[in-house]
């Protein structure tokens, strides 16, 4: 069988951050079993002269094309595959000549910046016939797939609960680098919610299936955020308003019944900790699952899965299958098995655009819920406005637990995107950040800008190549 011709979108020698296309792409198609199944035909950067330079520093064959046009690379009849490694920002205007050309695709998440773009190139690929993949690594983790085989061979008995809390290992701090503005403007489409926790709940999802209920809170606990050049020793150029979370939670109750709770921090994890902890509980045993990166299906190194038989005194150990691509350094490794699965037709271990789209729904109906004007949750009615219990001669507050909302915008310190019925667009509350100094080295231990260590980007899911 020919090998899948590919047009590859972002691969720069130039990225603003760390680039995700040499880091978790070029791994896989440029080893030997890569090759069996993919053959690179073109790139396209925002200039031919950008794109001739990834082909020469990246040592491809010279016949490799170059193009500065994604329609140009969608017209070219040696294509099979688009592959999409840019920022979120400029999905839909480059997958969309790929699509109306008829092409295949295969773009990392986000899909693109809002729903209605998604929508349209869903609708679209569903049209003309294309296939698509979309890069979420959950399908392919093999973390997930131990998981799911304890659990089908009733190693757990009925599955009661399971409980997840990580860190996306960055975006902790009251600064970004430049380069990073769109974590923190939601118009972007790139931030904690459709980044990190799209990676993490997928995992869920795949395992347990669909949510029935659930309620979910997201906190904007520095509304305030300073953009910082690295190159001028991380000086402030500017300060924006910030409308993405910092803080994800949610609670609910998946339609096999089992209960879940989730919980995502935009940051690193507390020294010592492990960047997720994840537990699963059933009638006859459960399970801990413990990695250092939060984002374990991008990178799972140093993963520990632990079996509890509930007979027994004591847990084992579950060692991971080592398989061909075993040996492929993070992040390229579950990259490589998306890939694989697209070559063979296994479309259960990839997630199409489909599914991408249902992914993104859940997203938007969080955000939906938040974007009120009230405070988050129902109003406790057993303590007053004053702080005294309902019973007490002072009476009960007729308002929300915080009062009216002049009080509440008067004592915020942060925004919260709300768990309520509501579709307004606005931003709950915004306040003033703390005056924490930032340091380069402080953001580089964070993972912006680095290339290596715990933290880097190129581990935890960061994608800062716009193919400059």
């Amino acid at each position: 069988m020919s090998p899948i011709r590919i047009g590859l979108i972002g691969l720069s020698t130039n990225s603003q951050g760390t680039s995700w296309a040499s880091a978790a792409h070029l791994p896989y198609l440029l080893s030997e079993q890569g090759k069996a199944h993919y053959e690179i035909k073109a790139l396209c950067n925002s200039s031919v002269e950008s794109a001739k330079k990834s082909i020469e520093h990246y040592k491809l064959p010279g016949e490799v094309k170059a193009y500065d046009s994604a329609q140009d690379l969608a017209n070219d009849k040696d294509i099979d595959l688009v592959v999409c490694v840019v920022g979120v920002e400029r999905h839909y205007e480059l997958l969309k000549p790929a699509v109306e050309a008829g092409k295949n695709i295969y773009t990392e998440l986000p899909l693109a910046s809002n729903l209605d773009q998604i929508r349209e190139l869903v609708s679209l690929a569903e049209k003309k016939g294309s296939k698509t993949m979309f890069g979420s690594q959950g399908q392919a983790s093999p973390v997930v797939k131990v998981i799911k085989k304890l659990i089908a061979d009733g190693k757990l008995g009925k599955v009661l609960s399971t409980s997840l809390k990580g860190n996306s290992g960055i975006a902790g701090g009251d600064a970004v680098p430049t380069g990073y503005k769109y974590i923190v403007v939601r118009k972007a489409g790139g931030n904690s919610a459709t980044i990190f926790f799209l990676h993490s709940f997928n995992c869920l999802l795949e395992t347990f299936g669909e949510l029935e209920a659930f309620s979910s809170v997201m906190g904007i606990e520095r509304p305030r955020m300073n953009l910082i050049d690295l190159k001028q020793n991380g000086k402030v150029v500017e300060t924006i308003d910030k409308d993405t979370p910092d803080n994800i939670m949610l609670q609910g109750r998946f339609k096999s019944g089992a209960l879940v709770n989730y919980e995502l921090r935009s940051a690193a994890q507390f020294p010592g900790e492990p960047g997720v902890r994840w537990t699963i509980h059933g009638d006859k045993g459960e399970i801990l699952v413990t990695c250092p990166s939060g984002m374990f299906d991008i990178n799972h190194e140093g993963v520990k899965i632990q079996f509890h038989d509930m007979s027994k005194d004591s847990a084992e150990t579950i060692d991971l299958p080592s398989d061909s691509l075993a040996d492929l350094k993070h992040p390229a490794q579950n990259v490589g098995r998306l890939y694989e699965a697209y070559a063979k037709g296994e479309s259960d271990s990839y997630c199409d655009w489909k599914l991408a789209l249902r992914r993104h729904e859940l997203i938007e109906e969080m955000f939906q819920r938040g974007d009120g004007s009230e405070p988050f949750g129902e109003k406790a009615s057993y303590v007053t406005k004053d702080g005294s219990s309902s019973g007490s001669s002072t009476g009960a507050s007729s308002g929300s637990i915080q009062g009216s909302q002049a009080e509440v915008d008067a004592d915020a310190q942060g925004s919260i995107l709300a768990d309520r019925e509501v579709k307004p667009k606005e931003i709950t509350r915004e306040a003033g950040s703390g005056n924490t100094q930032t340091t380069v080295e402080a953001l580089e231990a964070e993972g912006f800008g680095a290339s290596s260590g715990k933290n880097d980007l190129s581990r935890n899911g960061g994608n800062r190549d716009l193919a400059s």
